[in-house]
């Protein structure tokens, strides 16, 4: 090969490298919102807001999936944020918090039918050396290390850390040896690097934060609620989520006619209050059509009355009353109703 050839190709490889630098800064420039999603137990208990019934929680995977989102893990976002790292038109992170027996038998199952994956945040000093010794928190049976190292294998469900006793990291003068072993927990119990780190009940300081950098963690997630937002300088060890409610959510929806020119119903529910979002569609063959959105409700055991104006023409097939949670991310449940 000559000299000139040579020279050619370097000018060529140096060319590319500087377009492909210039395509990944491109990408971090750009606003990416990335809802996160924040999931506790997984069963049919309905006597809890931190259980989400089976079919629940399966109702909300077929309708991120209808709504065009990819899951993607906490490293991905980190590697977006630092290098441009390209994701997907519609990015999710589904987080599972403290590491329940039900991740192994009622999440990874489904996620797996939708096409999702998740992360799991371990309280890793009651991650059990086999099941014959399970531990439990709260009441709740959790996994063990055989059981975990095996799902990280299969890829569905990968772990990051949730601390080492669930204490409160805020109220500890210096929480650095808790957040660290449970890192070490992780590399050497696991045989994995964590995807980032997880405030036990949402309580840290800027203190905290050091030591979660420190313990070479590469973010973290809080319990406020909102949707991540991934600009330049972004806070990754701040980020905030989406809280999926459980629960007891039984709705009474009852169409009010004669009342206005609109599609009026009054919805109301047992147990505890709801803020939710009403959106109205009709199924008519394979058409739908969509009324769109009303401003957030709070429904408890008062009926509260919504009205959407629905032209006459639209009024035909089979309406659905739909509420959603606050970031129109999650249904929370649906309802045909009969007007």
């Amino acid at each position: 090969m000559s000299s000139r050839t040579v020279k050619l190709s370097g000018l060529l490889a140096i060319g590319l490298l500087a377009i492909t630098g210039a395509w990944l800064w491109s990408q971090k420039q750009k606003p990416v919102d990335v809802p996160i999603l924040m999931y506790h137990r997984i069963g049919d208990t309905h006597d809890s807001p931190w259980w989400v019934t089976v079919r629940d929680f399966e109702t909300q995977l077929a309708s991120l999936q209808e709504q065009g989102y990819q899951s993607i893990l906490p490293s991905r976002l980190v590697a977006h944020q630092r290098w441009g790292w390209p994701l997907p038109r519609k990015p999710i992170i589904i987080t599972l918090d403290d590491g329940y027996l039900n991740v192994l038998e009622n999440a990874e199952p489904l996620l797996k039918k939708y096409g999702f994956k998740a992360v799991c945040f371990l309280i890793t000093g009651l991650v059990s050396a086999s099941p014959d010794t399970r531990k439990s928190w709260e009441g709740t049976p959790l996994l063990s290390w055989p059981e975990v190292r095996a799902l990280q294998k299969r890829g569905i469900i990968q772990f990051g850390g949730h601390s080492r006793a669930h204490p409160n990291l805020r109220a500890m003068a210096d929480p650095y040896g808790e957040i660290s072993g449970c890192y070490r927990d992780l590399k050497k119990k696991g045989g994995f690097t964590p995807e980032g780190f997880c405030y036990p009940s949402g309580q840290f300081k800027p203190e905290t934060l050091a030591c979660v950098k420190r313990a070479k963690f590469t973010m973290a997630v809080t319990c406020e609620d909102g949707i991540a937002k991934l600009v330049p300088g972004a806070k990754l060890f701040e980020l905030p989520r989406v809280t999926v409610m459980g629960g007891w959510h039984r709705f009474h929806i009852e169409a009010k006619t004669g009342l206005t020119p609109g599609i009026s119903v009054e919805i109301s529910k047992e147990g505890r209050p709801l803020d939710v979002v009403p959106r109205l569609t009709w199924a008519k063959g394979t058409s739908s059509f969509q009324a769109g959105w009303l401003p957030p409700i709070q429904v408890s055991s008062t009926p509260v009355l919504v009205t959407w104006d629905v032209p006459e023409l639209a009024r035909t097939g089979t309406p659905i009353v739909e509420l959603w949670d606050l970031f129109h991310v999650v249904l929370v449940s649906t309802h045909n109703i009969v007007y």
